[in-house]
């Protein structure tokens, strides 16, 4: 008798807590927020 499996058993659980790439991406959306507001330097490229 086969256990019931979800259809992506071979994914492992993604960590979300550390993701790197995505702490970038936020570190620049705020920066670029604080430049629209005129409060930051824009110092991307």
């Amino acid at each position: 008798m086969a256990m019931k499996s979800p259809y992506n058993s071979w994914a492992s659980r993604r960590p979300v807590g550390n993701d790197t790439k995505k702490k970038q991406r936020v570190a620049e959306v705020v920066n670029i927020q604080q430049w629209a507001k005129g409060t930051a330097e824009l110092n991307s490229k």
